[in-house]
């Protein structure tokens, strides 16, 4: 049994930033723009993958099912935390400070 990473499909993500509340390691952030192109008002959240422990605990809270668990090779030599993709570019979330989001 391999390890596990939550994956985001773009085009169903609302922005509505539910899910990076529920994620205790900050691998989910929202992006600093919204893409060219996109048709829904907000930024779509996206997955920082060194950051992302497959803890899946975010994927109960997205309204849209935007979130899925995807395998993780079990060869360290196949694994793309290896080489992980070059982050884009997100906003910081406060989180744990006064007038911080009072979900976390």
């Amino acid at each position: 049994m391999g390890q596990s990473m939550v994956a985001i499909v773009q085009d169903d993500c609302t922005g509505c930033d539910l899910c990076i509340t529920h994620c205790p390691f900050e691998a989910l952030l929202p992006l600093a723009v919204n893409p060219e192109g996109r048709t829904k008002a907000k930024r779509p959240v996206v997955v920082v993958e060194a950051q992302c422990v497959g803890c899946l605990s975010c994927i109960g809270s997205c309204p849209t099912d935007a979130l899925h668990e995807i395998s993780v090779p079990v060869s360290t030599e196949e694994s793309p935390l290896l080489n992980p993709s070059q982050p884009p570019l997100t906003e910081k979330v406060v989180r744990w400070k006064k007038r911080a989001n009072r979900w976390a």
